[in-house]
């Protein structure tokens, strides 16, 4: 039972995480310069845009509920109902052009049922950002205190151009920013969850533009955690975009299994390991309104993963089951990483806006390993919006033999049915 929820959740999660678009009209609104009338005595327009004569306060809020049937083994399984209220609100003090003070905070509440009562009531504040922006003379700007930070800072995950989310939450930093031209060169010092007695993590980022393309390098150190490089650029072709991230980490964290006759040891591993990823982006719309895609293709090396998928199959399968795995010392099972075990990862995503003009719009994604031949499919079809109300319904699948990373125990479905309330404040 434990198994087929986790499947069921996962193909879920999934499915639930790919039904997005927008509107490039509605992210910008309708006037995008502003005129400003300057008075005499009054700040220089580029002053007065830095400057509020009161505190700013502001939010925003999403309400999801999810209805899910999974179909697994052969037999549909038990419908499950889950509702998660998210709310953010924020302070923005502007009171001198040349500091800023800003704060924000969450509160989530979250309920998951198989359509019993409730078994799981889930309550969450949190401080998410608390932070001051200052400089010196208009050529180093500073910001220190809880904020967010690009997630390439130190790691870059499978497929960040898939994630709408492409920054870490939360972390204790001061950020110093020195811009030279259209360069810019940055140095953060990080304190994770405000662990000040672990140590700071040191990272110089460096970006510099030639043409229309943009390059970066940067470094990731932290006497506890393994040294890191990282170096991405991006750029584009007419209406294609392109991008890429690599990164050098010496040493590993995981546990890796060897051969030792028929069954496998779990070792240790130094040296220098790659990650890297690279993809495109593309977007269309024809004058009528009728054909309104946009897509991603993005392509994933993990020099941690296997180049043999058969020891790592054998063992997850054999947890699947609830078996002891063919290892000599399975004390360590616990550094082997079941999850992004291959070495080549393919993912896309394609969404069709207002389908032929109509306001039903659709996506759809799929993510492989390349590496065992198993993957997952998911498709949204978002339905027309009644005011804020955003219904959606949905389908995913997985495919891949038994013991694959995808593949779990077997063919899995889940069909879902969604509704989105969300909006400003």
């Amino acid at each position: 039972m434990r198994r087929t929820a986790l499947l069921s959740m996962l193909l879920v999660l999934v499915l639930a995480g790919t039904s997005w678009a927008f509107d490039y009209d509605d992210l910008f609104g309708e006037d995008l310069l502003v005129e400003l009338e300057v008075t005499e005595g009054a700040l220089p327009p580029e002053e007065a845009l830095l400057v509020r004569d009161r505190l700013e306060a502001g939010g925003s809020y999403d309400f999801g509920f999810l209805l899910a049937r999974p179909f697994l083994e052969g037999a549909w399984g038990e419908t499950s109902v889950s509702a998660e209220l998210n709310t953010q609100v924020f302070l923005d003090a502007r009171p001198d052009p040349n500091f800023r003070a800003f704060a924000k905070a969450g509160i989530s509440y979250a309920l998951s049922e198989p359509l019993t009562p409730p078994r799981d009531r889930h309550l969450q504040a949190e401080l998410q950002e608390l932070f001051v922006d200052f400089n010196a003379k208009n050529q180093v700007f500073f910001r220190a205190g809880k904020q967010n930070v690009p997630a390439s800072i130190s790691t870059i995950r499978a497929f960040d151009a898939l994630d709408e989310e492409g920054e870490r939450q939360g972390v204790l930093a001061l950020k110093v920013h020195y811009p030279q031209g259209s360069s810019n060169y940055y140095l953060y010092a990080l304190a994770d969850q405000g662990q000040l007695t672990e140590g700071i993590a040191l990272a110089p980022r460096m970006e510099f533009v030639v043409g229309k393309t943009e390059f970066s390098l940067g470094g990731y150190y932290h006497q506890q955690e393994l040294p890191r490089l990282l170096a991405s650029v991006s750029s584009s072709f007419g209406k294609v975009g392109f991008f890429g991230e690599a990164m050098l980490v010496w040493g590993s964290e995981r546990g890796f299994l060897e051969p030792r006759g028929p069954v496998y040891e779990i070792v240790e591993k130094d040296g220098p390991f790659l990650r890297a990823t690279a993809g495109g982006m593309y977007s269309y719309k024809d004058s009528g309104g009728r054909l309104d895609l946009s897509g991603i293709l993005q392509y994933y090396f993990n020099g941690e993963g296997y180049e043999d998928q058969e020891a790592i199959k054998k063992v997850r399968l054999a947890m699947l089951n609830q078996e002891l795995p063919p290892v000599l010392n399975w004390d360590k099972l616990g550094k082997v990483t079941l999850t992004g075990s291959g070495r080549h990862y393919l993912a896309g995503s394609l969404s069709w806006n207002r389908l032929l003009g109509s306001k039903f719009s659709a996506s759809v994604f799929v993510l492989t390993n390349l590496s065992d031949s198993s993957g997952l499919i998911s498709g949204t079809l978002r339905l027309p919006a009644w005011g804020k109300l955003s219904p959606s319904v949905g389908l995913s699948t997985n495919f891949g033999a038994p013991g694959t990373e995808f593949g779990g125990r077997g063919r899995a479905a889940a069909v879902t049915a969604s509704l989105s309330i969300s909006g400003a404040f």
